[in-house]
């Protein structure tokens, strides 16, 4: 169980060292042995992002998707594909996305801006709402956005229909949309034969595919500011896809070649025909 599931195993730590120690303090054991156990190291899991190829492979599969006929079951949710490329151009959280209100959208400005000022949550007094300010103070924040998210917004918003609230992203009858709603469609739509191979795509994958990029072009701190965060230890463990650098072991390869002389000795003078 420490193996497959270290998470629980701590839990499982943390109990029996409560138990133990009442018992040593009655006498029922000697002494508590619980603490001198060693869990197994933590190994971070590996950031897998999408390639840039990927993404263009993804966002045609979705369209294709999105296209073909639904034979049974709830209809599928059109603007999807319309939420990824936003999701692919902001970095930001579902619950940020589907907060953004037209009021945080500067169409006027260029590149057009998107400020990410609020998430979605469900409250057991009110229900569903919309939250006033984002996971942390860094995750309030203005993202200028790229041509194909902003072509999204200023299509939307010629399209935006009546009472839904000034939301970018509202539900089929305009109003909050649930965090969960847009993951089960997207679960829905990953099982469309035209994205096969992305079954493993998730929403926070897009956030990670958005920083790895940032990351690679301008640096982590550009990503951390992308991705709301406040400084850039999380942005590097948790969202930037890395290739492990191997150690310095040219001097003990170099062993392995060939130093004779006579492999590297410059060619002599031509010889002249009758000299």
């Amino acid at each position: 169980m420490a193996v497959k599931t270290p998470g629980r195993a701590k839990t499982a730590k943390t109990v029996l060292t409560q138990m133990f120690g009442l018992a040593a303090r009655h006498d029922a054991v000697r002494a508590n042995p619980v603490p001198d156990t060693r869990l197994p190291e933590r190994r971070p899991k590996a950031v897998r992002a999408l390639s840039v190829d990927e993404v263009r492979a993804l966002r045609r599969g979705l369209h294709a998707s999105l296209a073909e006929p639904v034979k049974s079951g709830p209809a599928r949710a059109q603007d999807l594909a319309e939420v990824v490329d936003v999701a692919l151009g902001t970095g930001a959280r579902v619950g940020e996305l589907l907060a953004l209100r037209w009021a945080d959208v500067d169409l006027g400005a260029s590149p057009v801006t998107v400020t990410i000022s609020g998430t979605v949550v469900r409250t057991e007094e009110a229900g569903l709402v919309r939250q006033g300010h984002v996971k942390t103070a860094a995750g309030f924040r203005t993202v200028n956005v790229p041509r194909f998210a902003s072509d999204v917004l200023l299509r939307r918003s010629v399209e935006e229909l009546p009472n839904t609230r000034d939301l970018v992203f509202p539900s089929s009858t305009g109003t909050l949309r649930e965090v969960n709603n847009l993951e089960r469609q997207w679960r829905d739509a990953r099982k469309s034969e035209d994205l096969k191979g992305f079954e493993w795509v998730t929403w926070h994958t897009f956030r990670k595919t958005v920083a790895t990029l940032v990351d690679r072009s301008s640096g982590t701190e550009d990503a951390a500011a992308v991705l709301g965060h406040a400084g850039t230890a999380v942005t590097s463990k948790h969202y930037v896809q890395r290739a492990s650098v191997a150690p310095d072991v040219s001097g003990t390869l170099e062993q392995l070649g060939d130093r004779c002389p006579c492999h590297y000795a410059p060619p002599g003078p031509t010889m002249l025909a009758g000299s």
